[in-house]
C-alpha cells in the first residue's frame, strides 16, 4: 500500500473515462477513447488553475465551476490535471446532430494549485437534446503519483431530470456527492465540486 506522504508536481497526462466503472483498457468505449486522444493531442502546453470550457461568446447562461481535489487522506492535492467537458445549451456534445466533431466541442483543462483548487468558466450545460439525461459535467483527474482516475459526474440540483437515485447517492457521499447546489453570484450561476483521489489509478 502506498504511503500517505507524497509529492504531486509533475503531471503525466493520460486517458480516463468520466463516470465509467473501474475497468481495464479493453473495456474503454473506443468512440470515447478516440475523442479523448484527440482532446489530449490538442491540450495546451501550459495550464493554470483557472481556464475556460466555453468561449466567452458561446451562447448560453454564464456558469462557473469551482472545485478542489484532495488526496485519499484528505490533504489538498496540488499539481493534478483536471479535464472537463459538457454539452452545449442545446444539449449536444459534438455540435448539431452530435456528428460535427470527433471530440467534445466544449472542454477545458486546468492544473490544481497548491491548495488543490481549480476553476472553469463556461456556460450552463443543457440536458440531453432528447431529454434522456439531466445536464451534467464530466471530469477526469490525472497525476503522476495516483495515476489516471475517473471523477464523479456532476449533476445540478435544480435540474428536474436528476433522478431520486442520483440524489440519494449524492446525499450519502456528502461533500463529494455528484449532485451539487447551484448558486447565483452577480447574475452568474456557480457550482462547487470536490473530488477525492483514490490510492491508485482506475485503469
Amino acid at each position: 500500500m502506498k504511503k500517505a506522504t507524497y509529492r504531486l508536481g509533475n503531471v503525466l497526462v493520460v486517458a480516463a473515462l468520466a463516470g465509467a466503472p473501474v475497468a481495464g483498457w479493453a473495456q474503454v468505449d473506443p468512440y470515447w477513447l478516440r475523442s479523448w486522444n484527440e482532446a489530449d493531442a490538442s491540450r495546451p502546453a501550459e495550464t493554470g488553475s483557472s481556464s475556460r470550457i466555453a468561449a466567452a461568446d458561446e451562447p448560453g447562461v454564464p456558469f462557473v465551476i469551482r472545485g478542489q481535489v484532495v488526496t485519499p487522506d484528505g490533504a489538498p492535492a496540488g499539481g493534478v490535471v483536471v479535464h472537463a467537458y459538457h454539452r452545449d445549451r442545446d444539449g449536444y456534445d459534438f455540435g448539431p446532430g452530435d456528428n460535427a466533431l470527433t471530440t467534445w466541442r466544449l472542454q477545458g483543462w486546468v492544473e490544481t494549485d497548491q491548495s488543490g483548487r481549480f476553476e472553469f468558466r463556461t456556460i450552463r450545460p443543457a440536458a440531453d437534446h432528447l431529454g434522456r439525461e439531466a445536464a451534467h459535467i464530466h471530469f477526469t483527474l490525472v497525476s503522476d503519483y495516483f495515476g489516471r482516475q475517473w471523477a464523479p459526474t456532476i449533476y445540478l440540483s435544480d435540474d428536474p431530470l436528476v433522478t431520486k437515485t442520483q440524489r440519494r447517492q449524492s446525499e450519502k457521499a456528502g461533500v463529494f456527492g455528484g449532485v451539487r447546489e447551484v448558486e447565483i453570484e452577480n447574475g452568474t450561476q456557480t457550482v462547487e465540486v470536490r473530488f477525492r483521489l483514490s490510492e491508485s489509478g482506475g485503469f
